[in-house]
């Protein structure tokens, strides 16, 4: 993955992920979410190590979400995740759960609850700021890490979305 194309995460809701209404439980689909964007990182080449090895983390200063259908134990999702906005220390990325593509028809159960046509079950935007480990302040992306991982610099963001836009909507392959 390089700066604004989509990278997917494949995940299979298990037992420990649902409620005792037998979907998943809304705090999971945070945990489905941050391991998809850790399988990003690494595969822009940015793996969290190499932050933390250069003194910085992400934290998640904004998060919008919408859950549009329950998922059930046993179904196989995706998980898109898309870098589109960059500004000096913060990234702005969309994601959501989808359909895995090779569901089969065994797997209709789970997407019972979907409206007819749609594929997606959960959306969100975040904006993630990087910080200095030893301050909690915000700073830079490191070049060396920003140049690894194809990211424009803070500049190359005035084409991108608008940070102000917080509304939640699906994005499409580039």
């Amino acid at each position: 993955m390089r700066w604004n194309t989509t990278t997917r995460f494949p995940v299979e809701v298990q037992f420990e992920d649902i409620d005792g209404g037998g979907v998943v439980h809304h705090p999971n689909y945070l945990k489905y979410l941050e391991r998809a964007r850790c399988h990003a990182m690494r595969e822009i080449g940015v793996p969290f190590e190499a932050c933390l090895k250069n003194g910085i983390a992400f934290v998640i200063a904004e998060f919008n979400a919408k859950y549009l259908a329950p998922l059930q134990l046993g179904a196989k999702v995706v998980v898109e995740t898309r870098l589109v906005a960059v500004r000096k220390s913060s990234l702005k990325v969309y994601q959501k759960i989808v359909v895995s593509p090779g569901a089969s028809e065994s797997d209709a159960s789970h997407t019972a609850f979907l409206k007819p046509d749609k594929e997606t079950f959960f959306i969100a935007q975040l904006r993630l700021v990087t910080v200095d480990l030893k301050t909690g302040k915000p700073v830079s992306l490191p070049d060396d890490l920003r140049v690894a991982g194809g990211i424009p610099s803070a500049d190359s963001s005035v084409h991108q979305p608008s940070w102000s836009d917080v509304r939640l909507t699906s994005f499409s392959e580039a």
